[in-house]
């Protein structure tokens, strides 16, 4: 039985090496980019406005539990990496627009085996639900897959497309949705 709870950031903190690997899978990335992700991860924690779901599958007889789907996010503001690519990125318009006020989706992440049975969009749909910003962002990569079109469903609109952060050989799409 799969469940979603919501968590503080100090339980989702003593998680984040589960949930890196729930990226790595999801993502397809090495052990390398898995073990930089946990760190980045960990200092999420600590920015305001922090917001987390994760699914737990349950073993079934009241024991172990696993991480099998995370999401998370914060409110945007000056000085925080992303933030301020993008920000770079959009322009001055553009980032008054969507930055102001804005929460941004650091992560969303089901297993591949936990994919296609609406738990992405439970998570989506309840970290945005709790937040008080008046929009969210998020980056995702640039190509047409079941996470942009479950973005796209939810109400996000490409902002910028073709957009590679610093030190990636990825294109992102930055996406966008009012709330």
């Amino acid at each position: 039985m799969t469940r979603v709870e919501q968590l503080e950031a100090g339980r989702f903190r003593a998680l984040a090496a589960a949930a890196a690997s729930v990226y790595g899978a999801a993502m397809h990335r090495s052990p390398e980019v898995v073990l930089q992700r946990r760190d980045i991860i960990g200092s999420h924690t600590s920015y305001g406005g922090f917001l987390a779901a994760a699914a737990f599958d349950d073993d079934g007889t009241g024991g172990r539990s696993t991480l099998v789907g995370f999401g998370y996010g914060y409110l945007g503001a000056s000085g925080q990496w992303w933030h301020d690519i993008v920000a770079s990125a959009l322009g001055r318009g553009a980032t008054k627009r969507w930055l102001r006020d804005g929460f941004e989706l650091a992560e969303l992440h089901v297993l591949p085996d936990h994919q296609g049975n609406g738990l992405g969009r439970l998570l989506l749909t309840d970290v945005l639900g709790r937040t008080t910003a008046s929009h969210a962002v998020l980056s995702t990569p640039d190509i047409e897959s079941p996470a942009r079109a479950l973005y796209r469903s939810q109400g996000f609109v490409d902002l910028l497309c073709g957009f590679y952060f610093p030190g990636s050989s990825e294109a992102y799409a930055i996406m966008g949705a009012d709330l």
